[in-house]
C-alpha cells in the first residue's frame, strides 16, 4: 500500500553566515534539480534563520517562534538536502547547531524515513570529505537514510563564478544529487502504510 499521491516535500539546509555563501548557491542548484523532477522545494538558509544555540534540557516551548518554525517545515519534509561550509577541517559550527534542534523531533522518530543528500563547500581538498563523513553520523544518529551518493566540493572558490557555477562536473553531480533524494523518497513513500483522511474516503469507503 502506498500513501495518496502528492507532491514530495525537499527542505534544503543549508548556506553559512557568512555572504555570498558558496554552500548555499551549491544547494540551490541541487533544490532547482529536485523541483525539475516534481517535487516542491523550501529552503533553510542559515543566514535567514537566526537560530539561538541549542542549549540541552530546554524545552521546546522555551525558544522562540524562529525555533518553532524550524522544527515545523523540517517535520513537513520527505526528503532533506544539508549543505554546510568545511571549517577547520569540518562541518561549520551553525549547521552542527541546527541539526542538533532536531532533537525536537524525537517524538517523531526523528528523521526515520527521511532521505538526506550531503553537500559541501571547502576552500582545501581534504575538508569538504570530512565534512560529508560527519554529517553522515549525524544523519545516521537521528535515523535519516543518507543517499549513496555526495558531492563534496573542494576549493569551491574556483567553482563559482559569482551567481554562476562554472564546473559542469560538479553542476552535474548537484543536480543528480536532487533527482536522487526525489527518486528515493518515492520509492521510501511507496513502502509506508496507507493514509487516511476523511477526504480521501467516499461513503461508499473508495479511495478518492
Amino acid at each position: 500500500m502506498t500513501h495518496i499521491n502528492r507532491s514530495l516535500h525537499v527542505v534544503g539546509l543549508g548556506g553559512t553566515l557568512g555572504p555570498n555563501s558558496l554552500s548555499r548557491r551549491a544547494l540551490e542548484v541541487a533544490l532547482d534539480a529536485a523541483r525539475d523532477d516534481g517535487a516542491t522545494t523550501e529552503l533553510l538558509a542559515m543566514d535567514d534563520l537566526n537560530l539561538p544555540m541549542y542549549v540541552p534540557g530546554w524545552d521546546l516551548g522555551d525558544y522562540g517562534a524562529e525555533v518553532h518554525r524550524f522544527i515545523d517545515t523540517v517535520r513537513r519534509a520527505d526528503a532533506m538536502i544539508w549543505s554546510t561550509g568545511a571549517y577547520h577541517g569540518t562541518l561549520a559550527g551553525v549547521t552542527k547547531n541546527a541539526l542538533d534542534f532536531l532533537q525536537f523531533l524525537e517524538n517523531d522518530e526523528y528523521l526515520d524515513g527521511i532521505p538526506v543528500g550531503l553537500i559541501a563547500t571547502a576552500g582545501g581538498d581534504i575538508a569538504a570529505v570530512n565534512a560529508i563523513n560527519a554529517m553522515i553520523h549525524t544523519a545516521h544518529a537521528l535515523r535519516a537514510t543518507t543517499i549513496p551518493l555526495s558531492v563534496p566540493i573542494g576549493k569551491a572558490w574556483n567553482v563559482f563564478d559569482g551567481d554562476t557555477l562554472r564546473d559542469s562536473k560538479i553542476a552535474r553531480r548537484l543536480e543528480t544529487l536532487g533527482e536522487l533524494v526525489v527518486n528515493t523518497a518515492r520509492q521510501l513513500q511507496d513502502t509506508r502504510p496507507l493514509i487516511l483522511t476523511p477526504a480521501h474516503v467516499s461513503l461508499s469507503g473508495a479511495v478518492n
